[in-house]
């Protein structure tokens, strides 16, 4: 289940970037702030849905306060994203029963 989350994320991301690179605004998208509010209210034990949330509103205050570039937002919350998802992935395999062949 964890894993479905993460992977919608990842879709809902990517294909947002894919639509509009340029004008792309990820920290003031209503739909995208309405899906993390929900991911949250769902899975507020998850720590991977929590770390990725708090980078999240981070990286936005950040760029609002011209800190950071939307770039380099964009880079550093994909960077963490795919560290994320090994992690789940890792996470997973390890409650995975072993079977032998």
């Amino acid at each position: 289940m964890k894993l479905t989350i993460l992977l919608n994320l990842l879709l809902l991301a990517t294909a947002a970037h894919a639509q509009e690179p340029a004008q792309a605004d990820y920290c003031h998208d209503a739909t995208i702030n309405n899906d993390w509010r929900k991911h949250i209210a769902a899975y507020p034990q998850d720590p991977i849905i929590i770390k990725l949330a708090g980078l999240r509103e981070g990286l936005c205050l950040m760029i609002e306060r011209g800190q950071i570039t939307q770039e380099q937002g964009i880079n550093i919350w994909e960077d963490e994203r795919q560290r994320s998802l090994v992690d789940r992935n890792k996470e997973q395999a390890l409650h995975m029963p072993n079977y032998t062949l």
